[in-house]
């Protein structure tokens, strides 16, 4: 398969689809909760809920990034999109090799209340915050300059 024949788009969609796979197999109890811990507040989220809600984010990155490039037939800033991509896969790819793969970072006490994930907490918000302060405006200037520019 020829490299070059792979559009930004293609890798959004396929990480989407590969966070539905991973959330639907991982979800072995229809229960199962992430807690969100904001000073006094808990938000309690069902891990099938964040799924759906990372494959949509996705799969909607991907279909922003198709309908300029295919639908409106414009072309993007290639640099933009770059930053973007590396942010976004990247931050994924991250989490998944060091967190799940490393045993280091795995919880083995037998006590169901203790909580020592306070490194995976402290990447996930890095992570968050670098995604919400610095990829999605990315995003959304690099549509909006392929909105706004004359056709190839």
């Amino acid at each position: 398969m020829n490299l070059r024949k792979i559009k930004v788009y293609h890798l959004f969609w396929f990480i989407a689809i590969l966070i539905l796979a991973i959330g639907i197999t991982q979800n072995n109890n229809p229960l199962a909760t992430m807690d969100i811990n904001i000073h006094d507040t808990y938000f309690v989220v069902r891990n099938i809920e964040s799924t759906i809600f990372l494959f949509l984010c996705y799969f909607l990155m991907g279909l922003g990034y198709w309908l300029i490039q295919k639908v409106f037939d414009k072309q993007l800033v290639q640099f933009l999109t770059a930053i973007h991509s590396v942010l976004l896969i990247g931050s994924f790819i991250f989490y998944w090799i060091i967190f799940f793969c490393n045993p280091q970072y795995q919880v083995n006490s037998n006590f169901p209340l203790y909580d020592d994930y306070v490194s995976v907490n402290t990447v996930l918000l890095i992570e968050f915050l670098l995604i919400i302060f610095a990829a999605t405006p990315i995003y959304i200037i690099n549509l909006l300059i392929g909105v706004f520019r004359k056709n190839k």
